[in-house]
């Protein structure tokens, strides 16, 4: 019990002592340490990051104006000048010097075939040999047909297995060798296709 109040007086002392010297240093006083703590929450750290990505948005969205601008610019400085204007033409003679103009066409002269047309639509010859480029619907079977014809093939669609499906069909060919000259031409253009022979 005398330690506890031993130590109470030494405290106060202590405490007593501290003060008389603050009161008798006014320089201390006035100069004093004043030191702050800065917390910050979640709701402060958020209004921080919102402020960033927005000037981060306005930053960018000024590049890119003055990129558009800077490809304008530069388009225009590119542009393709305006054509000459056309060469005006000699006067003809008048009077009694008439001059006769060349016959001249526009269209190139076309090589006039004989060969008829043969419909699009068609059934196969009996005991003729054919060339199936594929069994598809009608839609498709008119395309192909209508490609190979381009290509130079004597194709048609012909009836398939059901009414939804059509068969594509190359010939009929007369010989073997006219067979083997298309399936090279068939087989160049990465077509699949197999010989087909219609038996009554």
């Amino acid at each position: 019990m005398m330690t506890s109040i031993l130590n109470l007086e030494t405290r106060d002392r202590t405490e007593v002592e501290s003060r008389e010297i603050v009161e008798q240093d006014p320089v201390s006083q006035s100069v004093g340490t004043t030191e702050y703590e800065i917390v910050l929450g979640r709701a402060q750290i958020a209004s921080w990051l919102f402020v960033g990505v927005i000037a981060v948005a306005i930053c960018s969205s000024l590049a890119y104006l003055a990129g558009e601008r800077i490809a304008a610019d530069n388009a225009a400085a590119l542009s393709i000048p305006a054509p000459p204007p056309p060469p005006v033409a000699p006067a003809l003679p008048t009077g009694s010097q008439a001059v006769t103009l060349p016959q001249a066409s526009i269209m190139a002269n076309q090589k006039v075939d004989h060969k008829p047309v043969m419909p699009l639509f068609a059934e196969p010859e009996m005991g003729k040999v054919y060339i199936q480029i594929g069994a598809v619907e009608r839609g498709m079977a008119m395309l192909l047909a209508e490609g190979l014809r381009t290509h130079g093939f004597d194709s048609f669609v012909a009836p398939g297995p059901n009414d939804k499906i059509f068969r594509v069909l190359i010939g009929p060919l007369p010989d073997p060798a006219a067979f083997r000259q298309a399936m090279l031409t068939v087989n160049s253009l990465d077509l699949a296709n197999f010989a087909r022979k219609y038996q009554r």
